[in-house]
């Protein structure tokens, strides 16, 4: 299966008003976000299901990406995105979808950038894969073991001109 991973985009600061799960998207991370849904649907990827962690910033990335996509499933939140949770009790979900499948997931980092690394069968390359906000990364694993996966890209929304 393809499992496209994407770090929320840039988001306001944490303020004594402002909990953490309740941080907009700035100006920026709006922008950045647009820029990323247009690169996926550029790609040969068809998103098939969307996941978001329950925060406001990771909702709004995964609205922005829906519509950049024109997708037109449901998009469902997912307390394994949560920060802090490690993203990894989401495999419960993805076992239902085959290998042909293309599911994206909006989550936080450093728990999207560990779940790539274990995605790919070796926890030691998270140390080289930099998730800022708004980055993507599409890897093809096999649901039978979730492990030893194959990277189809690695983005950040910087190096992108659109």
């Amino acid at each position: 299966m393809k499992i496209i991973l994407v770090r929320h985009g840039e988001a306001e600061n944490a303020t004594p008003a402002i909990s953490d799960s309740q941080r907009e998207l700035t100006d920026k991370g709006v922008s950045d976000i647009h820029k990323i849904g247009k690169f996926i649907k550029n790609s040969a990827l068809a998103v098939k299901q969307v996941y978001y962690s329950p925060y406001l910033r990771t909702k709004h990335t995964a609205e922005i990406l829906s519509e950049e996509l024109k997708y037109g499933g449901e998009m469902l939140a997912s307390d394994d995105l949560a920060a802090g949770k490690g993203c990894s009790d989401i495999i419960s979900c993805l076992v239902n979808f085959s290998n042909s499948d293309t599911v994206l997931l909006v989550g936080h980092n450093p728990d999207i950038t560990y779940f790539a690394a274990r995605l790919l069968g070796n926890a030691t390359v998270a140390e080289n894969l930099i998730f800022q906000p708004g980055s993507t990364i599409a890897i093809n694993v096999a649901r039978e073991k979730f492990a030893h996966g194959q990277i189809i890209w690695a983005i950040s929304p910087d190096n992108l001109g659109i």
